[in-house]
């Protein structure tokens, strides 16, 4: 027998969490890395939006929109 009779493989996916606690007015928040698309933000327990609550595009930073208040839990 030769070759793989099936559906080939795909790698398993990991998922890493991270709090952050904000300043007052705090609209930038830098990450250990993610891949843009694939990221899930919550402000105080609240899913936000990608590209209207916040811009995530270049693998690390995660941008707000309107600035967080001081203790917000992202």
């Amino acid at each position: 027998m030769s070759g793989y009779i099936g559906n080939i493989p795909t790698l398993q996916a990991t998922q890493t969490r991270q709090d952050f606690t904000a300043t007052a007015s705090q609209t930038t928040f830098n990450t250990a890395g993610y891949t843009p698309g694939f990221l899930d933000v919550y402000l105080n327990g609240v899913k936000l939006v990608d590209g209207t609550d916040y811009t995530a595009s270049n693998g690390s930073d995660v941008v707000l929109t309107t600035g967080a208040s001081a203790a917000d839990i992202l």
